[in-house]
């Protein structure tokens, strides 16, 4: 049975399948757990490490205003011509407003001092009460300066810098030279001292919330292995140190013991302050999470199993039990039963195929009918477009009969009209998709407008405003004559006299603009703007639809938008003053006399 098969060959391929999924997984996760754990300290560490740099940075731009500004480079030099104390007292009281409007700004800079090559400081702080501050020696600034041969600055981590009353503190001092300006020699040098705040608030902005936040570690380490920073709180009496073989090995992540507890560890190296940020997370929590996803696994796995079983059994069902009954279907049909339908209302690839099978058999039974109904169809057609071909021919040729007769007879105005009529005929009767020239139009315009004359006398005006650089401009056959009728029809029916009609053209940019204006009484506002709304709505194919009815505005529009495109069509206005103004847009193209002459 088929679906016995189904059921058992999908079963045991997707049990096999979920099993061997479980089991890798089991026996991977331990490295899947530990990558994740070294990737996600590596991301902190190099984060903190790059918000550190971009701090120390701005600390270094800081520096640098300090040193080379002309109140700084000017004190300096003053005191190298100073002999006495109370001269260089006076130098203080001059940089300590200067060193307080550099470092007010910056709110984790404690205090700048500026120190002479023999060692004479002068300082400024941020704290109220605060403790004598030991300076550094003119050998201590010695050792500096050398140092500062290879490097723009030195970073050295102390203990020191608090209030009275205050415990001790550890802080980083950024100390560099202050070099004459423009002659470069050492006239002093300059130390910024920097709270660990600053650090404790990068710190924070860098945390992104994880499950090792509270457990984790985090150290900022000098080249020398000092503390200078940890995440979980500092001893500030003593410089803390960190055994620097770790982070000197090489090896920028694996496990280490510290502090009597096993670490994964992982560090950044800055190669602009040559710290290194090193993330600690307890190993003990990482396998605690371990075990507990093996169990999730193990729980997850055995319900996976059941569940596909079942699915199984129910899918092998829904799939043949439809089969099976379009199999009957289609047994009924090879014995030329057409009316077996199936009524399977699922949206699946058997309710697509039970629909097509239906719109099959829907198929073959309207062709049988159409290939009979073609036939008849075809020869109506035939008569049909027989019909059509013999009635303007007949019409143009009693015309031009009645034409003759007329003038035999001396009945001239009789004869006008049935000239211009068969004029009128002749110029529709073929090619009525075929391009004209304008000059053609107008000369079926001048057919049009005779009858019209001879119908209203002198109630109606023509006036033509074309040039004649534009008179063999291309065009379609019957555009601008229907909107003269129009016009005559609508615009001007309420009028004695003086109607007039004028046509014009001119070029605007590579386009050809044909108006049909009248002086009548104009349209009413809500016509006006159900017309203008139907021409922006109405596009070529839906145009056409009104030529039963005769060939409207909406007719030549789509006309025009079904040969051209849709850029170019009809617009209408009706100025408050009165008038109704046509304006056909189309492209320019110019035809030259011989081709126009081959257009009938």
């Amino acid at each position: 049975m088929l679906k016995t098969k189904m059921f058992l060959y999908f079963s045991m391929v997707s049990l096999f399948i979920v099993g061997m999924t479980c089991g890798i997984f089991y026996f991977k996760n331990t490295k899947d757990v530990k990558d994740q754990t070294f990737s996600l300290s590596s991301i902190i560490s190099r984060q903190f490490s790059e918000m550190v740099d971009l701090y120390m940075q701005n600390i270094e731009e800081l520096s640098l205003a300090v040193s080379i500004s002309p109140a700084v480079q000017s004190g300096l030099l003053d005191y190298q011509r100073a002999t006495k104390s109370l001269e260089k007292e006076i130098i203080g009281y001059k940089l300590n407003p200067i060193l307080f409007d550099f470092s007010y700004p910056k709110p984790y800079v404690q205090s700048v001092s500026i120190y002479t090559p023999d060692a004479y400081m002068y300082y400024y702080t941020k704290l109220v009460e605060i403790k004598p501050t030991v300076p550094y020696t003119a050998s201590e600034l010695s050792q500096f300066n050398q140092s500062l041969n290879n490097k723009k600055f030195v970073l050295s981590p102390s203990i020191g810098g608090e209030g009275v009353g205050e415990p001790a503190k550890q802080i980083v001092s950024f100390i560099r030279r202050i070099n004459r300006i423009p002659s470069q020699q050492v006239i002093g040098f300059l130390n910024i001292t920097i709270n660990l705040n600053a650090f404790k608030a990068l710190e924070s902005s860098n945390r992104k919330a994880s499950e090792f936040d509270s457990s984790m570690s985090m150290l900022l380490v000098d080249e020398q292995g000092h503390i200078i920073y940890d995440k979980n709180g500092m001893n500030d009496t003593t410089l803390q140190t960190f055994d620097a073989h770790y982070v000197q090995s090489g090896q920028s992540e694996g496990e280490l013991t510290w502090r009597g507890k096993k670490y994964y560890y992982s560090y950044e190296s800055s190669s602009y302050t040559s710290w290194k940020t090193v993330v600690l997370i307890p190993k003990d929590v990482v396998l605690l999470k371990q075990k507990r996803i093996q169990e999730i696994v193990l729980v997850v796995g055995i319900l996976t199993m059941l569940l596909i079983a079942l699915v199984s059994y129910i899918l092998s069902h829904q799939i043949t039990g439809p089969l099976r009954k379009l199999m009957s279907k289609m047994s009924s049909v090879e014995l030329g039963n057409f009316n077996e339908r199936m009524d399977y209302k699922g949206k699946n690839e058997l309710g697509k195929l039970s629909r097509m099978y239906n719109l099959m058999l829907d198929s073959i039974s309207r062709l049988i009918h159409e290939v009979y109904e073609s036939k008849l169809a075809e020869k109506n057609a035939q008569l049909a477009a027989l019909h059509a071909q013999i009635n303007p021919h007949f019409l143009y040729n009693t015309l031009n009969i009645m034409k003759s007769i007329s003038r035999l007879r001396g009945i001239e105005e009789v004869a006008e009209i049935s000239e211009s009529l068969a004029s009128l005929f002749q110029y529709s009767m073929k090619n009525l998709h075929q391009p004209v020239t304008l000059e053609r139009e107008l000369a079926h315009i001048g057919h049009y407008f005779n009858i019209q004359q001879h119908r209203f006398g002198q109630r109606l005006a023509l006036d033509v405003d074309i040039p004649a650089s534009l008179r063999q401009a291309e065009l379609l056959k019957l555009t601008i004559q229907p909107l003269i009728e129009n016009a005559v029809d609508h615009g001007l029916r309420g009028m004695k006299a003086g109607g007039c009609i004028r046509v014009a053209a001119q070029e605007h940019e590579g386009m050809l603009l044909v108006s049909v204006s009248d002086n009548g009484t104009g349209i009413e506002p809500s016509s006006l703007q159900a017309l203008q709304e139907a021409l922006q709505t109405t596009n070529a194919l839906q145009g056409l639809r009104d030529a039963a009815d005769g060939i409207g505005l909406l007719n030549i529009h789509g006309r025009l938008q079904l040969y051209y495109g849709t850029s170019y069509g009809l617009t209408i206005s009706s100025p408050p003053s009165g008038g109704t103004i046509v304006t056909m847009r189309l492209p320019l193209r110019l035809v030259i006399q011989e081709e126009a002459d081959g257009r009938t």
